[in-house]
């Protein structure tokens, strides 16, 4: 299948076709992917104690308000620690499913089958925690001059990963590749990220008001364990939802960059 340049809209549209295409291949892996998060949560924020800070706050905050300076600090470095755990293991865990998903992509858009998406993604996943290592050192660094610098350049290297699944480029050339991919649609790239992740959170907060009558009506134990379960599963399917819009916009971005052309699937 040929693909073409498209528009904002379109590829909007794309994104719940391809959607349909894909997601009896990435449930599994994203709704594993969010029950590890959540595990790898619990674990983070119980090795740094940070859930006695929210104890604190929450339960005791007169406690917290007549700490000392230095007692509030060590207490804060103590959240921000485990808030840091939990960003660098979400970044490798939704990555994977990030690097599935493009995988998938490519191959409902060609005539390419064989090798399991899952085995080809975990073949790719070395190259990726390398690019993404890379990635993620420049973004820090940006946002540590003044913000605006690490925006403008985590939309620059937004599509390394479906680089990386569809093109085979190595770490360094994965960027390379979503630097030109990206530099002349900027604006609408930061539109349409914006977009899915406004549309991936509204969904979120709508998946969890599920248990809210469970609990209204006194079963506050059995609410709460449907909110945490519905709450995995949830957020594994917005997270291969948004993957997928990832995914779908870098197909875009390489039409309007190269050309039609046609996809030939990595694996």
């Amino acid at each position: 299948m040929e693909i073409q340049p498209r528009s904002f809209g379109d590829s909007l549209a794309d994104v719940v076709a391809n959607l349909g295409k894909v997601w009896r291949v990435l449930a599994g892996p994203a709704i594993a992917a969010s029950v590890v998060m959540g595990v790898l949560t619990i674990v983070a924020f119980e090795s740094t104690d940070s859930f006695d800070v929210f104890e604190t706050i929450f339960n005791n905050p007169e406690a917290f308000a007549e700490m000392s300076n230095e007692e509030a600090l060590d207490t804060l470095t103590q959240l921000g620690t485990g808030a840091i755990l939990v960003s660098l293991f979400s970044s490798v865990v939704y990555g994977f499913v990030y690097l599935t998903a493009a995988i998938a992509i490519g191959r409902a858009h060609s005539t390419q089958q064989g090798t399991p998406v899952v085995t080809v993604a975990m073949r790719l996943f070395p190259t990726w925690l390398i690019a993404a290592f890379l990635a993620g050192i420049g973004i820090f660094a940006g946002f540590f001059l003044f913000i605006l610098p690490g925006v403008w350049l985590a939309m620059m290297l937004s599509v390394f990963t479906p680089v990386i699944a569809l093109e085979g480029k190595g770490p360094v050339d994965s960027l390379r590749r979503s630097f030109e991919l990206v530099k002349d649609n900027f604006w609408e790239t930061l539109g349409f990220i914006l977009l899915i992740g406004l549309i991936g959170a509204t969904a979120g907060q709508l998946f969890q008001l599920v248990a809210i009558p469970i609990l209204m009506s006194g079963q506050a134990s059995f609410g709460f364990g449907l909110a945490f379960a519905v709450g995995v599963i949830g957020q594994g399917l917005i997270l291969a939802a948004i993957a997928v819009g990832m995914s779908t916009w870098y197909l875009n971005l390489r039409a309007r960059t190269d050309g039609a052309y046609l996809i030939e699937a990595t694996g």
